[in-house]
């Protein structure tokens, strides 16, 4: 039995709109290698971590200009303080990632690989070479760097002879680059760490403490 046409002129003005479930989640597709992903796989998504201080839209046309890519990088901004920089090849995308982590109007500002990510925090992580000081010679190991380095974040890589790790940090969580440490004795020490831009290893930054 079809419906009387003024239930559905109803509906169609939004009328007959059932609201209850409104907050039910609308199902996407995933279609595996489609063209969308293919077109972005040269591409870097970014977000700013301090939106009251950095705009999207200057930061957008003042970081290709600093690294030299005026020409080479089209970027877009996708709204919630999140962008896109789109590159021709990947050594042009790999000049700029080696450059990391980086900053803003004296902010950091995260900028990653896109890759098919659903979630509405994504992008959230910087990586940094984290140099570690002030641990006694004796207890100078693979595993109590790495018992230090998983505090900080997601360990990469373990540089022993250079007291030094890579690591993911998680920018939604508060972070610190001083930890105490306990000997075996139970001896406190406070064990401060220096971040290491990746591009730049012999020169030290600081501007991603957010607190001392």
């Amino acid at each position: 039995m079809s419906r009387p046409r003024s239930a559905h002129m109803a509906d169609l003005k939004g009328k007959g709109i059932c609201y209850e479930e409104d907050d039910e989640p609308i199902q996407l597709t995933d279609q595996g290698d489609s063209p969308t992903i293919r077109d972005y796989k040269l591409s870097l998504i970014g977000k700013v971590l301090n939106p009251k201080k950095q705009s999207v839209v200057k930061l957008i046309q003042t970081m290709p200009a600093q690294w030299e890519m005026q020409d080479k990088i089209t970027a877009n901004d996708l709204g919630n303080g999140k962008f896109l920089l789109n590159f021709a090849t990947e050594e042009d995308l790999q000049s700029v990632l080696r450059q990391g982590p980086f900053h803003y109007n004296f902010c950091m500002f995260v900028l990653v690989r896109w890759e098919p990510v659903v979630h509405d925090e994504y992008p959230w992580i910087i990586p940094f070479w984290v140099e570690i000081t002030g641990i006694p010679l004796h207890l100078w190991t693979i595993g109590n760097l790495k018992n230090i380095g998983k505090r900080l974040g997601h360990i990469d890589t373990v540089e022993l002879s250079a007291g030094r790790m890579l690591i993911d940090v998680d920018t939604r969580r508060p972070l610190t680059f001083k930890r105490k440490i306990a000997s075996p004795e139970g001896d406190e020490a406070l064990c401060p760490t220096k971040v290491t831009p990746l591009a730049v290893q012999g020169e030290r930054s600081n501007v991603f403490s957010r607190r001392e």
